[in-house]
């Protein structure tokens, strides 16, 4: 679509809202600006997606005209918005870029063993054992120092969920599957090697990845 035709299609649409549903369309609109990803699967964001769904058109036009693409995924259940001139690349520090290509592998491994209504678990426990098995931590641990502020922020951009403030071995971690569009790395194969390559690697303190 291009911009001539979005500002047609938010002219026909928009326009013809309820001044709640055109609430409701600013308020999303700058929720995916904020947090990029939403999923069904987040009993806080499960109406929001069902609404984008509703009125596709709308948000499809609007975001065209900000250079921006809105994706939907109904099969996983997640809407996120991407940027062809790359702008929302983030630079994720060390922790967070390997706490989110760990819970990658974790996801993967694990979808294939819940039903389309189970969300994807697991323990903190399971983190650190991976990442020894993978042979990063050498039977060490990441510290809670480390640790919360990563998990804090993949919860703030919606690929988790997690309530254990003392992050203790037996805390659940929820995975949402908009961990699977955060990279474009399409098999568990593919992480696993650009986890490894990464750690072996690179020894600074940020990653540049690419929100889509």
């Amino acid at each position: 679509m291009n911009k001539t035709n979005a500002m047609k299609q938010l002219n026909d649409i928009y326009f013809n809202l309820k001044e709640g549903e055109k609430n409701n369309v600013s308020r999303i609109v700058n929720k995916l600006l904020q947090v990029n990803f939403l999923t069904k699967r987040k009993p806080g964001d499960a109406n929001d997606y069902r609404f984008i769904l509703a009125y596709k058109e709308v948000f499809e036009a609007y975001f065209t005209l900000a250079d921006f693409n809105l994706n939907i995924h109904r099969d996983d259940e997640v809407v996120y918005i991407s940027n062809e001139q790359l702008f929302n690349h983030m630079r994720l520090r060390k922790t967070e870029t390997i706490m989110l290509l760990i819970l990658r592998i974790l996801f993967q491994r694990k979808k294939d063993f819940v039903t389309l209504d189970d969300d994807v678990e697991i323990f903190l426990h399971e983190i650190h054992s991976e990442l020894t098995r993978i042979g990063y931590l050498d039977h060490k641990r990441i510290t809670k120092d480390r640790l919360k502020p990563a998990l804090t922020f993949l919860r703030n951009y919606n690929m988790i969920d997690y309530i254990d403030r003392g992050l203790n071995d037996d805390a659940r971690i929820k995975i949402y599957p908009t961990i699977l569009y955060v990279t474009n790395l399409e098999s568990i194969k593919e992480v696993v090697d650009k986890f490894e390559a990464y750690a072996e690697g690179d020894t600074s303190d940020y990653e540049e990845i690419d929100e889509d």
